[in-house]
């Protein structure tokens, strides 16, 4: 069984998801620039501390000479937080004042010019600034270097500070937005759970249009195709609730009939007599057994069937001619000429042979049987107007003009046929067509004697 698949869950990880790096990227930057200032800070008070012993320096007989006072020094040694080194270096090299261990700059500042480096002392990261004291003009020649170091406790304890200062905030920001994120999407979703006790709440025979007033924009599609698809089911269970009803009120008089035959033929004792109840029975048979087929054909190409109609490409001059040769016997029978006519050898269309084949063999039956003996009844496919006709005429007595439309209805029958006829023929031909996006229109025959059928369907 596939996850569920919860809307409020990706949206909430989406959302929250998107925060987290926002914090991250905010806690990396606030590292940064917190680095950065507390190094510019306690840099330039290493300056300023090295430049003041660069007032103390002197020069006497060639010799560089610290002149300390003792609070000075004290005040320089001193420090609650950081250990504070120093030293100072006369041209040569030597140590004037100062610690003699402290780590060389990797390259000399210029004369005047001041540089800052990291160091260790004593296993303890430092930070140094040294200073290139020219002696030009003493007896002394070359530069005298001042250095200042101290240990990185206060940077690292003012880093921290700041990056506490500038996270904290950031921290409760994302909890409050998590928080107004999570209470947004859960009103934002509401209306969709408003929705669901709606539909949860109605009855199944309830097949009425979800209301689109109260919804979000973002569902109105899914409610419209909701919709689209309550209409079609409607339609459909509409369309079969009618042709139960047709269905059972068609089957009910056939089945009254042979039942009391059979009761008639049960009570007779003449065995002529019994015979013509039998032959009625069997008549009566035959009839609701096409009554049966046809309503069983209905069944199937009706909207909302269900049914699984594949289309394909195929040769509706084979088709037409191979089912017209089905009914030349009943024609004969009839003492009815039938024939077949054919502009073109191939004619390609896309379709269901089965179920034109069902159409022209309804066609064909309606032609057949409601033609007088002797008559002609022909089947004509050709090209017209971009389009494929395939028409079925005959020279009968024809269909009146008002009745034209209506004989496509279910069991519509004209009101002088004495023919047997289930009045389903015509209907199953009219839906065969909508399912092939085709037209079927009843016509006057040639001269205006008869009825032609025409089917107009879309050329390849």
């Amino acid at each position: 069984m596939p996850p569920e698949i919860s809307l409020r869950r990706q949206l909430l990880r989406w959302l929250l998801g998107l925060l987290i790096p926002l914090v991250l990227l905010g806690g990396i930057s606030a590292a940064f620039w917190a680095n950065h200032f507390s190094n510019l800070a306690y840099d330039r008070a290493l300056l300023r501390a090295t430049l003041a012993l660069t007032d103390q320096i002197f020069v006497i007989d060639g010799e560089v000479v610290v002149n300390l006072p003792e609070k000075a020094l004290d005040l320089l040694d001193y420090d609650k937080d950081d250990v504070i080194y120093y030293r100072v270096t006369d041209p040569s090299g030597k140590t004037v004042t100062g610690q003699a261990d402290l780590p060389w700059p990797d390259k000399m500042p210029l004369p005047h010019e001041h540089a800052y480096y990291d160091a260790e002392m004593g296993g303890m990261p430092v930070r140094v600034a040294a200073y290139a004291l020219p002696l030009a003009g003493t007896s002394a020649q070359g530069i005298a270097l001042i250095q200042v170091a101290e240990t990185t406790s206060k940077r690292n304890l003012l880093v921290n500070d700041i990056i506490a200062a500038v996270m904290l905030p950031q921290v409760l920001l994302v909890l409050l937005a998590g928080a107004l994120v999570y209470f947004g999407v859960r009103r934002g979703l509401a209306p969709l759970a408003d929705l669901q006790r709606a539909v949860n709440q109605r009855s199944y025979r309830d097949l009425g249009m979800l209301p689109l007033e109260q919804a979000p924009s973002e569902a109105r599609p899914l409610l419209r195709a909701m919709n689209d698809l309550l209409r079609r089911l409607q339609e459909g269970i509409a369309h079969q609730q009618r042709f139960t009803a047709d269905a059972s009120h068609q089957l009910r008089t056939p089945l009254a009939g042979i039942r009391t035959h059979a009761e008639m033929a049960l009570r007779e004792q003449d065995a002529a007599q019994i015979r013509r109840e039998l032959e009625w029975i069997q008549t009566g048979t035959v009839q609701l057994s096409h009554l049966v087929n046809q309503l069983l054909a209905l069944s199937r190409v009706e909207p909302g069937s269900g049914s699984d109609i594949t289309m394909q490409m195929l040769d509706l001059h084979e088709l037409a001619r191979d089912t017209t040769a089905e009914w030349v016997n009943a024609a004969l029978e009839k003492r009815i000429d039938l024939g077949f006519e054919s502009a073109d050898e191939t004619v390609r269309v896309n379709g269901n042979a089965m179920l034109l084949r069902e159409l022209l063999a309804n066609l064909l039956d309606n032609a057949v049987r409601y033609s007088p003996p002797g008559s002609k009844v022909t089947v004509m496919l050709g090209a017209a107007d971009g389009h494929i006709q395939l028409a079925v005429e005959d020279n009968g007595s024809g269909i009146p003009e008002a009745e034209r439309e209506r004989v496509f209805e279910r069991f519509h029958r004209l009101q002088d046929s004495t023919d047997s006829g289930s009045g389903l023929g015509l209907a199953i031909v009219r839906e065969i067509a909508l399912l092939h996006g085709a037209e079927i229109v009843a016509e006057p025959g040639v001269d205006g004697h008869g009825t032609r059928m025409v089917l107009t369907l879309p050329a390849q």
